[in-house]
């Protein structure tokens, strides 16, 4: 009879050991998966509520693109800069996308699919009863508009501003506000929900209960993200499409698209 090489506390030890090394392997992997996952550098512009709030990157706008990457296992890391620096930024490969982009915007790469709709207006004061039929007729009012207007809201928007010696374009935005309140123009040009949070801003310097106008003479703008890689693109379109199927999306919307107008 052959003698036992093993005891049953060896045994014991034996998986322990293996125990203890399958654990250990796990968790690096873990770690391993943790360390390398991937960090989407993103362009962003400075606060913009209720679309962008830089101070603790949420707002509608962040929020979607956080939540379609998300659903592709995609973290977000947000670059808040002026408009010009983003374009340099993401032409330099220092950010992998730049968000609020449209066909008007000259910047490279694969455009998503449209993540938002801005709700830009012709906003005016009801006292002073003005009417619209088309943009053209803006050329006839002193217009101050958003910065860089002209460059996102069409060639008809773009041909009133050139022949309209009263169209002006300010930064800061609340600058607009100010100023149709106070009857120094005529004719705001901005996205509603950004003017009605701008409100919030000045209501120490000038009376902001005044009944407005809303005309609707823009469709959107629509806007996309840019992305260098064509499969970080595809990603964001199939998650997009996830959180918009699964009500996420709808969510985000309701979160932050409150009208003080209505």
């Amino acid at each position: 009879m052959r003698a036992q090489w093993f005891s049953y506390p060896l045994l014991i030890i034996v998986i322990t050991c293996l125990l203890v090394f399958t654990i250990t392997t796990e968790n690096k992997a873990f770690a391993q998966s943790v360390e390398s996952k991937q960090v989407l550098r993103i362009a962003s512009a400075t606060e913009r509520s209720p679309y962008i709030y830089q101070h603790d990157q949420s707002g509608l706008e962040l929020d979607i693109i956080r939540a379609a990457l998300a659903d592709q296992g995609i973290e977000v890391e947000f670059q808040f800069s002026s408009r010009n620096r983003q374009v340099l930024h993401f032409e330099r490969n220092k950010a992998d996308a730049i968000m609020t982009i449209n066909e008007y915007s000259g910047v490279s790469g694969y455009l998503s699919d449209s993540y938002i709709s801005y709700h830009n207006m012709a906003i005016t004061l009801a006292k002073n009863d003005i009417q619209f039929s088309n943009i053209s007729d803006l050329q006839h009012y002193s217009v101050v508009a958003f910065l860089n207007a002209v460059k996102v809201l069409g060639e008809d928007f773009k041909k009133m501003a050139a022949s309209n010696d009263a169209y002006l374009e300010v930064s800061p935005q609340e600058k607009q506000n100010k100023m149709l309140y106070m009857n120094r123009v005529q004719v705001v040009i901005a996205d509603r929900y950004i003017f009605q949070d701008l409100n919030k801003l000045i209501t120490r310097d000038v009376d902001v209960t005044e009944r407005l106008h809303f005309h609707k003479l823009f469709n959107g703008p629509d806007y996309y993200l840019s992305f260098h890689d064509l499969a970080l693109k595809n990603a964001f379109n199939a998650g997009l499409k996830n959180i918009r199927a699964n009500g996420i999306y709808q969510q985000i919307e309701q979160q932050y698209l409150t009208d003080a107008y209505q």
